[in-house]
């Protein structure tokens, strides 16, 4: 996303006679990346919507299975310069926080004055949607010089995630999804980059391509609930405690661990069929974050006014409609003139509520 998945840009040594260094080239297969990540997230918030068939549901958990733990990975690979310092910090009030601000506000009217609501003023700032993200990223960014001094900073980061299941505050879907997706966020933190590399040869793209595709049929039987019990959609979704979805501690931990093994395996699988080069679509993978912000005004408002729920649209091919709908949607708000309308809110010019930088960290 434009503020919340900045380009990496590792600092490069003077060139002689002391001018100041060239930045790196923006790298494509990145750009693309993120552009297909929040492409996919507008495609799920729409077949939420949609789960009268096994096979529209079977799509819908393996989308779910592996989008948001990649949007957190790269979200983490991107958030790697909070590690070496401090001064990164003060980026996350104004790409944040106060984004968080304008849009919190704008999903509460949408649904005092479309969805009937009664308006309180104690859940006027309480995530509600996607607004979530945005809170998980200001906690993870904070712990980011944490996970640099540990040996084995995954494997910590998924000890927590696993016993935070156990604790009380996953009542709270927020909190909840940012103990949950924590290790991905911790894995694009501190993975090598030569590693992810890997991702990006020829064999892999197949390999990938081959493992999506593979995992359709799986997930029809896996949902048919004949093979294994159907695994519970909470999971996928992060937003509960193994006590409220009905485990024991022991049960709650097996199953978290095979859906982190599952988002893992999809989410490589999908990284590795990204295409490497610059397309049409390249530079839209610069502005993510309006496509994650905005697109839920639009999917709430036709959710909320019924539109969503009409029979006619309950239908294998009003299932396609709607998932072209849903990408078209996905590349309209990753425009330049939608960019230029709507920066105020996605990009606002807050920096002047920060004191002056003084160049030490």
């Amino acid at each position: 996303m434009t503020e919340t998945l900045p380009q990496a840009r590792p600092p490069a040594g003077e060139p002689a006679g002391g001018a100041a260094p060239q930045p790196r080239p923006r790298d494509a297969y990145f750009d693309n990346a993120k552009f297909f990540t929040a492409l996919l997230v507008v495609v799920g918030h729409v077949w939420a919507e949609f789960g009268d068939s096994q096979a529209a549901h079977a799509a819908y958990m393996v989308l779910y299975g592996f989008h948001m733990p990649v949007f957190v990975f790269i979200s983490g690979y991107f958030s790697r310069g909070f590690m070496r310092s401090t001064d990164k910090f003060r980026n996350i009030f104004p790409s944040l926080i106060v984004p968080y601000v304008i849009f919190i506000v704008l999903y509460r009217l949408q649904l005092v004055f479309i969805n009937d609501a009664d308006f309180r003023l104690s859940s006027l700032f309480r995530p509600h949607f996607l607004m979530w993200f945005l809170v998980a990223m200001v906690f993870w960014r904070l712990s980011a010089p944490l996970w640099g001094h540990l040996r084995h900073p995954v494997a910590v980061s998924m000890a927590l995630a696993l016993v935070a299941g156990t604790w009380t505050f996953t009542a709270d879907s927020t909190l909840s999804r940012t103990a949950g997706l924590l290790p991905f966020f911790v894995l694009g933190l501190t993975v090598e980059p030569r590693h992810v590399q890997l991702l990006r040869r020829s064999w892999a793209r197949w390999a990938g391509l081959g493992v999506l595709l593979a995992a359709l049929p799986v997930a029809y039987v896996w949902e048919r609930g004949t093979v294994v019990p159907k695994i519970n959609k909470a999971y996928v979704w992060w937003t509960m405690g193994y006590e409220d979805m009905g485990y024991s501690t022991p049960e709650g931990m097996g199953w978290r661990v095979l859906t982190v093994v599952l988002a893992l395996v999809l989410g490589a699988a999908f990284l590795a069929a990204i295409p490497r080069g610059q397309s049409w679509y390249t530079a839209m993978g610069t502005r993510t974050m309006y496509v994650y912000l905005l697109h839920g005004l639009v999917v709430k408002t036709f959710d909320y006014s019924g539109l969503l729920a009409k029979p006619a649209l309950h239908n294998p091919l009003g299932m396609v409609g709607v998932t072209l709908a849903a990408l078209a949607l996905g590349v309209v708000l990753a425009t330049a003139p939608v960019q230029r309308v709507t920066r105020w809110a996605v990009e606002p010019r807050a920096r002047w509520l920060l004191k002056p930088s003084h160049g030490r960290t």
